[in-house]
């Protein structure tokens, strides 16, 4: 994304959330009513179009382009049931990385005795900040955290923010693991690691390498989708040795067509979400019972 302006990315995955909203999707109860606030003058232009030419299309061709389009409302309700069974444990903090335009702290009742942290990059959250004027928070207490990933130390920024590392803490990681490099990666979760009291939650959305056969078709949807470059898919081992590496335990890890049957949404082999998926893990507390070893990815 570039320096001064909000990531465009963030206001695709909103847009297709809105179009979700208004009942273009084929994910049973999906609901963003606050997202539509969040779209700039031209982002709300463009729904307004997409949504006129996806009603005018004929139901064997909408069901197409819906399923296309369902790996954005289908990884938000993965993430937000979640996110409630780790705030049902004990999670009294929520802190979401790379929050772009996400809207949880203003519409899940279930987060209503959270502290919730918004962690995104200052053009992005400037933006988001101006768009939610007026929009009342659902939490306890929402605090945004400008955080530039490349310059700042994010342990240094969301212990300024007030963030407890000595009380459990939900991280939701959504749509940023696919852009960082191995690196960039591996710094995030040892501060998340560090931050996060026994009992902490990571929720970490990830994207793995397309079937050969699917690769170049697949990558050219996706770039020129999200319009940044992918340069982080990985498969499910290596992100398992990545987390447990950095001191998580893995609970579970599952895909979008995982997604789909818990949801009652139809999911087609040729949905291009099937690379996407969920990993779930916790900050084991002392004496917990160390993760098998793994040879380093």
């Amino acid at each position: 994304m570039r320096e001064r302006r909000p990531s465009q990315t963030a206001s695709i995955v909103a847009l297709i959330r809105a179009l979700a909203d208004q009942g273009l999707t084929d994910v049973p109860g999906f609901e963003d009513p606050v997202v539509h606030r969040l779209l700039s003058r031209r982002w709300s232009a463009a729904l307004a179009l997409f949504a006129r030419r996806l009603r005018r299309l004929d139901p064997a061709k909408r069901a197409r382009a819906l399923g296309r389009l369902s790996a954005v409302p289908l990884r938000v309700m993965a993430i937000d049931i979640e996110l409630e069974r780790a705030v049902a444990l004990g999670c009294r903090q929520v802190a979401s990385l790379g929050a772009g335009l996400d809207t949880r702290a203003f519409r899940m009742k279930a987060l209503s005795a959270t502290r919730f942290f918004e962690i995104d990059h200052p053009a992005t959250q400037a933006f988001k900040r101006r768009k939610a004027a007026g929009l009342p928070p659902l939490v306890e207490q929402l605090t945004f955290v400008p955080v530039n990933f490349e310059r700042d130390a994010l342990a240094a920024r969301l212990s300024a923010a007030g963030h407890r590392p000595d009380e459990p803490t939900a991280w939701v990681w959504e749509g940023v693991v696919m852009y960082l490099s191995d690196e960039a990666l591996r710094s995030t979760l040892r501060a998340l690691a560090d931050a996060s009291a026994p009992g902490s939650v990571l929720l970490v959305y990830y994207m793995e390498p397309p079937e050969p056969r699917r690769t170049q078709r697949i990558l050219r949807l996706l770039t020129w989708l999200w319009s940044e470059p992918l340069i982080g898919l990985r498969r499910r081992e290596v992100m398992l040795a990545e987390v447990e590496r950095a001191g998580f335990r893995a609970l579970r890890d599952t895909g979008a067509a995982d997604w789909a049957r818990q949801l009652g949404a139809p999911f087609a082999p040729s949905n291009p979400a099937t690379n996407t998926r969920l990993l779930v893990a916790e900050r084991p507390g002392p004496g917990a019972a160390p993760p098998p070893a793994r040879p380093p990815a």
